[in-house]
């Protein structure tokens, strides 16, 4: 929020001997010396790869010759501050060593002689020994990429508090293969589990697969609790990220989302300048990617603070690639190390450069390829990340991100298509759990869905996981289809495109279209060839499995038999793009049990993007 700007406050972020004080203040363990900004916690082992730039540039002030990996560690920040900047942070922090004051540093880096430069392999060895320690770190979560499968929460109310605390939380996914431990499993805290987690030996499959395009976006956000604007007035909310893999370096600074409130979902515009609201899109052809996002309320900003922490930014982002310095040296079971270090560098930076700004809370997360499937199978493709500092005063925000590349090579995991019973929970009890007949978004509602079965169906709210007025028969609920043969066993059922009141149903060679509103059959029952001219001379003028609105369309439909399926448009009474296969369409289904005979599907509800498709006991919602 701008009220106004000070002297001080325009140069915050870019007043050399302020940056001084400030480092040499968080140096001695103090705090930053901005009003309002919380003491983070620290773990001294965690911070060595602050502790070895440092020790770079404490080098170079004092003019020692510098190894190549040590002009490589020191290069990014002199892009940003000058030479002459870094080598001034390096004498602070060799004044304050030399007076016993440095509080924050493991002993490795705190006793080292000056006349010794840090390798790469023995910052490797470092990072081992850090990894080590990741099963007892509170901030850093394995999580069972099963759980990501589910569209389970990735946090536990322990993990959330300790990221608070240390203001940055670190979250990495393990599983030797898909679904071979259960949801919320934890392995941590056992040298054989840490072997396991590090083994990766899915990724030893997948390191051998095809480059695939791999893009990640912002999809909105949630406030829960808004973080009180330390300046007054509303709170304004926007987020940073930094994200890194093989060949690949990006940063990105959204827009600000003006007035928010408590209890609130709200969009991201994107990028800034660019508007794109894309913060991850490489061509991956590696085995890992690094994302570290950011969450901001602005405060009295600047435009040249904004140019300083983009710079910032783009620093970070070359700080997420040390690991590749040491890539022929280090074995991928220190993954856990590197990735703490890093994060750990960045927060530091944050703490460094940000001006009054105020910071939220950072999180980091370490993609594999397993992780990018397990994603793109996720239901709606899409993760909830947390950002709760509530403790602090600073607010409680879920950020949604949405997988948008393209799906990675080889097989569908185990487990990426769920059990009616589980995610459809108000059906626990009944019938409807398996062998759906057909399924039918309501017409007209944002949030109810016709499941068939049989001679019954229930009217279910997906909102709320329960089912409406209880189970009933089709004669019951549909009093105009008495005397018809759509009284049970339908083939396959789908709203209208563009209605707000009708239904097709259909078994056999037969359909009808059915008004909800007036109970009544328009038209009569009539062969599929007869109203649906445009399927004539093709497999789907009779016997079929599924049907199902397009969503966000108003003239199509798609229809499905057997492994083929059509979209046809209603208004034109053609078909658009010819018949296809499922697989080729629907290519997150490719080698699964939904790419043939499938047994009723539906648009979600309110959704203008995604689908439901049932077959068996399970179910997977689809994004178009």
């Amino acid at each position: 929020m701008s009220t106004g700007t000070s002297a001080r406050q325009a140069d915050a972020a870019g007043g050399r001997e302020e940056r001084l004080e400030r480092f040499r203040r968080v140096l001695s363990g103090q705090q930053p010396g901005v009003e309002g900004r919380r003491q983070r916690r620290r773990d001294p082992e965690a911070s060595t790869a602050m502790g070895v730039w440092l020790h770079a540039a404490a080098r170079a002030d004092m003019g020692l010759e510098l190894t190549e990996w040590e002009r490589a560690l020191l290069a990014p920040l002199e892009e940003v501050l000058g030479q002459e900047e870094v080598r001034a942070i390096g004498r602070v922090y060799r004044e304050q060593r030399d007076t016993l004051t440095v509080a924050r540093f493991p002993q490795v880096v705190a006793h080292r002689s000056f006349d010794e430069p840090f390798t790469a392999e023995e910052f490797a060895a470092q990072a081992h020994a850090v990894g080590k320690l990741a099963a007892d770190q509170p901030n850093v979560a394995w999580m069972n990429r099963t759980r990501l499968l589910a569209g389970e929460p990735l946090e536990t109310p322990e993990f959330t508090e300790a990221a608070e605390a240390y203001g940055y939380g670190l979250t990495l996914f393990n599983g030797a293969q898909f679904g071979a431990a259960e949801a919320g499993q934890e392995t941590a805290g056992t040298d054989e589990a840490a072997d396991e987690r590090a083994a990766g030996t899915d990724e030893a499959a997948a390191s051998a697969g095809t480059p695939f395009r791999a893009k990640l976006e912002w999809d909105g956000f949630r406030c829960h609790q808004a973080a009180g604007d330390q300046g007054g007035g509303r709170d304004e909310i926007y987020w940073t990220a930094v994200s890194s893999t093989v060949g690949y370096e990006h940063t990105t600074r959204t827009s600000e989302t003006g007035e928010v409130r408590g209890g609130n979902n709200y969009s991201i515009r994107g990028d800034h300048a660019t508007g794109s609201k894309a913060f991850f899109d490489a061509n991956y052809t590696g085995n890992l990617c690094a994302v570290v996002i950011t969450c901001w309320e602005a405060d009295d900003s600047t435009a040249a603070w904004y140019e300083q922490l983009g710079k910032a930014l783009k620093d970070a982002a070359k700080a997420l690639t040390l690991a590749d310095y040491a890539t022929g040296i280090m074995p991928g079971q220190d993954l856990a190390g590197y990735a703490i270090m890093a994060i750990n560098l960045i927060a530091d930076f944050w703490e460094y450069f940000r001006n009054d700004d105020d910071l939220i809370l950072t999180r980091g997360y370490a993609l594999s390829r397993s992780d990018l499937k397990a994603l793109y199978y996720t239901e709606g493709q899409r993760m909830r990340l947390q950002f709760n500092a509530r403790s602090s005063g600073m607010g409680d925000f879920s950020l949604l991100v949405k997988y948008t590349g393209a799906m990675p090579p080889g097989p569908a995991p185990e487990g990426s298509f769920r059990f009616i019973a589980t995610g459809w929970t108000g059906l626990l009890g009944s019938a409807f759990t398996s062998g759906l007949d057909a399924a039918c978004d309501v017409p007209g509602s944002r949030n109810d869905a016709y499941l068939f079965k049989g001679d019954k169906y229930v009217r279910y709210n997906c909102d709320k996981e329960e089912i409406n007025n209880g189970v009933r028969t089709i004669s019951e609920g549909w009093p105009g289809l008495k005397g018809t043969i759509f009284t049970s066993g339908l083939d396959a059922a789908c709203a209208v495109p563009g209605s707000t009141s009708d239904a097709y149903l259909f078994k056999g060679d037969r359909y009808v279209r059915y008004n909800c509103d007036r109970e009544q059959i328009n038209n009569g029952v009539r062969t599929i060839s007869e109203g649906w001219p445009g399927l004539k001379g093709t497999i789907f003028t009779s016997g079929l499995d599924a049907a199902c609105r397009v969503p966000g369309s108003t003239s199509d439909i798609y229809l499905f038999k057997g492994d083929k399926y059509v979209r046809y448009n209603c208004d034109r009474e053609q078909i658009n793009n010819g018949i296809r296969t499922i697989s080729a369409g629907w290519p997150r289904l490719t080698d699964t049990e939904f790419a043939d005979t499938l047994q009723a599907g539906c648009a979600v509800p309110g959704n203008r993007n995604d689908v439901y498709l049932f077959k068996g006991d399970r179910y997977v919602r689809y994004t178009i």
